[in-house]
């Protein structure tokens, strides 16, 4: 019987059946909703505070978004995505405070934020709202009233709150998040009813968005390098946006004079936060641990609800009246400008330091100013603190792929040593936002019988005809087994691999491991190369020696 579902030719089949299909049940559902809602159409309600019922300013932000991603951070181009001239690494480097806010570290990464921009993005607007007044009633008596400038004036404050993100928050941060959830701050305080469906709505967008893309998706069982789904977590930056939002919406309702319900402001700002993993709070203990505080975490956001609830509280009235004259509203406010401000403090702190690289460096690969090498247990100077008594819970050690420039302050991992082991290279593109260039490197490895490892990490500028540059080079890895009453071990050199007899902890003799098909003798024992398997040959005994990696099979 012929396997229909055979992995080469089931999408070919079934994927327009599958789209089809998602598009007649989204065109069904919203007609019979439409049909037979005794209720005004949602876009009839829209176009009393949207011009045609539209929110310009987020789709001009969500659009320019797309092609500044595509424009100018090039993942098309060789080496995919260029990520690490746009993080926002210091004062000292103004261009990339002024893109960081913008840009993206992946197409998935600006997927779900363009998502997010389009349905918080819209609430917030049609918050603000494009006609202060009713829809035609002196649209055009002021700048204040023209709809038009209002239109201009979200996109501005949405740049001006994303620009304060990237001075302020501290971390070389990345994407629009931060933005997207002073849009979600926004909408949470002015319209919490609306912001609760939104939230609900999200997870609507996510599964069409993925039906439409992937409607039929082949998984199977294999093995990964992970960490932990929170560790790149920006949660900084989402609090600094958040609390931005819902102060900016606080002052608007005062000015405007309108009440708001304290207890859907609580309840939605709560599973606001949930939802978004707010509650993720942790610190970096090397490339590959990461200390979460739980507890702490979900502690915070009950707190940061209940502030921002009372903070868009509809009363003046005192917290303890007749003794505490202080109103609720104003501790709300307070602590939430103190929130900001301390952000603030800390990002700008962060900001100003240089940061300097160490040894790590020298035997790196220069490019127009950047420096890509691999080191193993050195500082991370970008994210480790020097404080006095807290300094050694402060320090972090790490290994891995490391690219600096110290005209831009940057140190930055970018692939940890594990991660490169696993995958067996990794692909670097520096440069800014008028030019690029791509570092290859490449991890190899045998692994003796028995199980210890010895392993080396080439470089090379893909763009320049040059060789590739020995980056590192570990210890030898000393095989387990006894042949002919000696041991033997695999040495890295700097054209290949070597294999030693050792007698105790010295080397006798070392000779080059053999290409395939061929052999060497060492010690009385014949070593036999087949393909990635060495393998140790005395008298009648075979024995699998040492197996040989590079990349990562699929």
């Amino acid at each position: 019987m012929p396997d229909v579902f055979a992995a080469s030719t089931y999408p070919a089949v079934l994927e327009p059946v599958s789209v089809l299909l998602l598009m007649v049940a989204v065109a069904g559902s919203l007609l019979l909703v439409s049909r037979f809602d005794e209720h005004k159409s949602p876009f009839a309600l829209a176009r009393k505070r949207l011009v045609l019922g539209i929110p310009w300013g987020t789709v001009l932000v969500a659009v320019s978004l797309y092609l500044f991603y595509h424009g100018i951070q090039g993942p098309d181009n060789p080496g995919g995505t260029n990520v690490i001239a746009f993080r926002s690494w210091s004062l000292w480097y103004p261009q990339s405070l002024l893109f960081s806010w913008a840009s993206h570290a992946s197409e998935s990464h600006l997927t779900n934020n363009l998502l997010a921009t389009v349905l918080f993005g819209s609430i917030a607007e049609y918050a603000w709202s494009h006609y202060p007044t009713a829809t035609g009633s002196q649209s055009f008596a002021s700048w204040r009233e023209n709809p038009f400038v209002r239109i201009l004036l979200f996109i501005f404050g949405t740049t001006v709150v994303g620009l304060a993100g990237a001075i302020s928050v501290p971390g070389a941060i990345i994407g629009f998040s931060g933005v997207v959830f002073a849009y979600a701050g926004f909408g949470i305080v002015a319209r919490p009813l609306l912001m609760a469906g939104g939230i609900l709505a999200s997870e609507v967008l996510d599964l069409l968005y993925g039906g439409f893309t992937s409607p039929i998706s082949l998984s199977k069982a294999e093995s990964q390098f992970v960490t932990p789904w929170w560790s790149d977590t920006a949660l900084q930056g989402h609090l600094f946006g958040l609390v931005v939002g819902v102060l900016l919406a606080v002052f608007l309702y005062r000015y405007r004079n309108q009440s708001l319900k304290l207890r859907y402001v609580w309840f939605v700002a709560l599973v606001f936060a949930v939802s978004r993993s707010m509650w993720t709070i942790f610190w970096f203990l090397s490339e590959t641990e990461f200390l979460l505080f739980r507890g702490v975490g979900a502690a915070s956001v009950i707190v940061l609800a209940s502030l921002i609830a009372i903070a868009g509280s509809p009363s003046d009235r005192p917290l303890w009246p007749g003794r505490i004259s202080i109103s609720l509203r104003a501790i709300g406010v307070t602590a939430l400008v103190v929130i900001v401000v301390t952000v603030a403090i800390a990002g700008i702190s962060y900001n100003v330091v240089n940061v300097t690289p160490g040894d790590e460096v020298e035997n790196g690969i220069e490019v127009n100013g950047y420096t890509v090498t691999y080191a193993e247990n050195v500082e991370d100077q970008y994210t480790s603190l020097d404080l006095p008594v807290v300094n050694d819970l402060l320090t972090v050690k790490t290994s891995g792929v490391i690219v600096t420039s110290d005209k831009r302050n940057i140190w930055s991992l970018e692939e940890s040593a594990d991660g490169l082991a696993f995958d067996g290279y990794s692909v670097v593109v520096v440069g800014d936002s008028t030019w690029r260039e791509v570092v290859v490197l490449n991890h190899t490895q045998w692994q003796v019988a028995g199980g210890n490892t010895t392993y080396k990490v080439y470089g090379k500028h893909w763009q320049e005809m040059e060789e590739q540059r020995l980056l590192f080079d570990s210890p030898p890895a000393q095989a387990a087994p006894i042949i002919n009453g000696s041991r033997f071990r695999i040495t890295p050199s700097q054209e290949f691999y070597q294999i030693a007899l050792v007698d105790g902890n010295e080397t006798v003799r070392k000779k080059r491991i053999p290409p395939h098909n061929e052999s060497v003798e060492l010690g009385g024992v014949r070593f036999e190369r087949d393909h990635s398997e060495l393998i140790a040959v005395h008298r009648n005994t075979e024995l699998s020696f040492a197996t040989y990696r590079t990349e990562r099979e699929e």
